[in-house]
């Protein structure tokens, strides 16, 4: 940036002082004007700087919480320790939540993947339930439920039950169902914590963990340490296989191929034989079901560090065993379809 000297000077001739001075002042003048321009770019900076670093702070907390761990909170009111959840309240026969107000939204998943945020939660009367403990749970819509019951997590169909036992299926895909004393059927339910009533007053309330539902690659619960060792995973979309059939799934993980798992898992979908829609199986082998042209049953599996490759066999059954009484014998490949699942290795 230019700036005009007041005196200009020549050669051989006398400059007087007050023009000098004139000049000096002006210089210094502009010096200073130059050094606050200077003062106001770095507070402009420092401000950029710290807005930046806040949006950067407000992205990552954001994606801490779209990280949702299913049949659980994911966020909600915390406690003073800033860890331990904080959301039952109750008086008496009221039960109340710290969800919206004055308190953060919670943030919540069901065991299919479906996420809800709520901004209010009505408070319960628990007048005229019977004494015990009750589970608490929030549905899609709002609406809260308590069940004087159990909450099961199994990959088998749990024996021993009661109406309103809720069961969460731990193998891929979860599925979370309620016992209606004749069948089990699905539930969308979110657990929030528990109460225990007595004399007709609740007497005690406790909060579940946040994102507490971790598996590892067999669908097994771990502990917190081992959390963090679960950092990728792919599932693919439901897909239908016919015979002599192959698949590419690019999950673009980028691990060795013996440092991760893959499953490819089956769903019926209509009732044939033993087997009853809805039904999860797994694909775990690859056979040659007789010495005659089309039967190929069963699928094989290809590992690199990026994708997964199955290729089916010929036949139009997806199995043709027969394990006797209980046999699953002649399942058609029509009859199903298939997801893949890959994920990281924990060991």
């Amino acid at each position: 940036m230019s700036f005009n000297i007041p005196n200009i000077f020549t050669a051989g001739t006398k400059a007087k002082a007050d023009e000098v001075n004139e000049n000096f002042t002006t210089i210094q003048d502009e010096l200073n004007k130059q050094n606050e321009n200077i003062a106001s770019i770095r507070e402009d900076v420092d401000y950029i700087k710290a807005d930046m670093f806040d949006d950067y702070i407000a992205e990552a907390e954001m994606m801490i919480k779209s990280s949702k761990s299913k049949f659980c909170i994911n966020c909600a009111n915390l406690s003073d320790d800033g860890k331990s959840p904080d959301l039952l309240s109750f008086d008496e026969n009221i039960l109340s939540f710290k969800a919206g107000g004055a308190y953060p939204v919670l943030t919540g998943t069901n065991a299919y993947g479906d996420s809800e945020t709520f901004e209010y939660i009505d408070s319960v009367d628990i007048t005229g339930y019977v004494d015990g403990n009750y589970n608490i749970f929030i549905g899609l819509e709002g609406e809260v439920e308590l069940f004087n019951t159990k909450i099961i997590k199994s990959t088998v169909t749990p024996t021993n039950i009661v109406i309103d036992d809720i069961w969460l299926m731990t193998l891929e895909p979860w599925c979370c169902y309620k016992f209606n004393g004749l069948s089990w059927v699905e539930f969308e339910g979110i657990p929030l914590g528990s109460i225990t009533i007595k004399e007709g007053k609740i007497t005690d309330a406790s909060n579940y963990t946040l994102n507490s539902q971790y598996l590892d690659a067999d669908c097994n619960f771990i502990t917190p340490d081992g959390r963090n060792n679960l950092s990728k995973r792919f599932e693919s979309e439901w897909f239908a296989i016919v015979p002599n059939g192959v698949y590419v799934f690019e999950h673009k993980l980028n691990i060795d191929p013996l440092k991760y798992r893959a499953r490819l898992v089956s769903r019926v979908i209509n009732n044939y034989g033993n087997f009853q829609s809805g039904d999860i199986i797994e694909t775990l082998y690859s056979n040659y079901a007789g010495n005659e042209a089309s039967t190929e049953a069963g699928c094989i599996m290809k590992y690199t560090k990026d994708a997964i490759t199955v290729a089916a066999g010929n036949s139009a059954f997806h199995c043709a065993n027969d394990f006797g009484g209980n046999g699953c014998a002649y399942l058609q490949r029509g009859n199903l379809e298939h997801k893949i699942i890959v994920t990281q290795d924990i060991n």
